[in-house]
């Protein structure tokens, strides 16, 4: 057999074997499994404890519920800036410069809270309870 002739042979099993892989796993890639994707995944997945302090300065920095999900879901996940040796470990999420700062527990039992490392200082939030005393579910919309 040629050299040519094997070449043809190799473009046309590799274009078949392409073929079965885009049918049989859509577009399903394999992004989850980078680091990324797995600490949002798990933010994604926990139960959220808020206290009225956090709540009061996501409201004072200009974050609705809807931006924190879109920071989530489509935000970068800092790890050089991240403390991920602790206990909780606490992963900073950036996106369109915004960023947030979430204390990830290690025990996945425990619920996933935001650290108060917001940019702007809010005055008229000096007087609210820092007691997390709140447990909230974000809802994310699945993809289609």
């Amino acid at each position: 057999m040629s050299f040519w002739k094997r070449i043809r042979v190799y473009i046309i099993g590799v274009g078949i074997g392409s073929l079965m892989v885009l049918f049989l796993f859509g577009d399903r890639g394999c992004g989850g499994w980078l680091p990324g994707n797995r600490v949002k995944t798990s933010i994604i997945e926990s139960i959220f404890e808020t206290s009225d302090l956090i709540d009061c300065k996501l409201t004072c920095n200009g974050f609705t519920k809807e931006k924190v999900e879109d920071l989530i879901l489509k935000g970068i996940v800092l790890f050089k800036q991240s403390k991920t040796d602790t206990d909780p470990r606490e992963y900073i999420i950036e996106h369109e410069s915004k960023q947030l700062t979430f204390a990830v527990p290690v025990d996945s039992e425990y619920p996933i809270y935001l650290i108060d490392n917001f940019k702007e200082n809010c005055t008229e939030c000096d007087s609210v309870s820092n007691k997390f005393d709140r447990t909230i579910k974000l809802n994310f919309k699945k993809k289609k």
